[in-house]
């Protein structure tokens, strides 16, 4: 099972940590732990969850950060002549190469579809 299949439990869950009353903050964890865990999950997998969704909403700064976004979130997404193109383009772009304006521009192309997906 996933994350997913959990999330609208969790979502109700996780507010619960907030209270100030010890009891029931201790309660709220156990909660999440069990749910988590019907779905064979654990808290590791929650962080890195959330880990994930922090860096698909940070945006790239250069044309290697957009390269390696493009080749850590390709999750099969990318067709093959694609990929082959954006793990070079990763490579090359290290010690603050710059692409081509062709590579820019296809580069660019993959990186807009690729988060016009990732938000959908």
């Amino acid at each position: 099972m996933s994350l997913e299949a959990v999330a609208p439990k969790l979502t109700k869950l996780l507010p619960l940590l907030g209270t100030n009353h010890d009891g029931e903050a201790l309660a709220a964890v156990r909660a999440i732990e069990r749910t988590l865990k019907s779905a064979g999950l654990d808290f590791h997998d929650l962080a890195s969850s959330l880990e994930a969704i922090a860096a698909l909403s940070r945006d790239p700064q250069t044309w290697e950060e957009v390269a390696i976004w493009c080749r850590d979130n390709d999750h099969g997404r990318l067709a093959p002549r694609e990929r082959e193109f954006v793990t070079s383009v990763a490579a090359h772009l290290v010690c603050g190469r710059q692409p081509t304006e062709a590579q820019e521009a296809w580069l660019r192309a993959i990186y807009v579809r690729m988060r016009r997906e990732a938000t959908h």
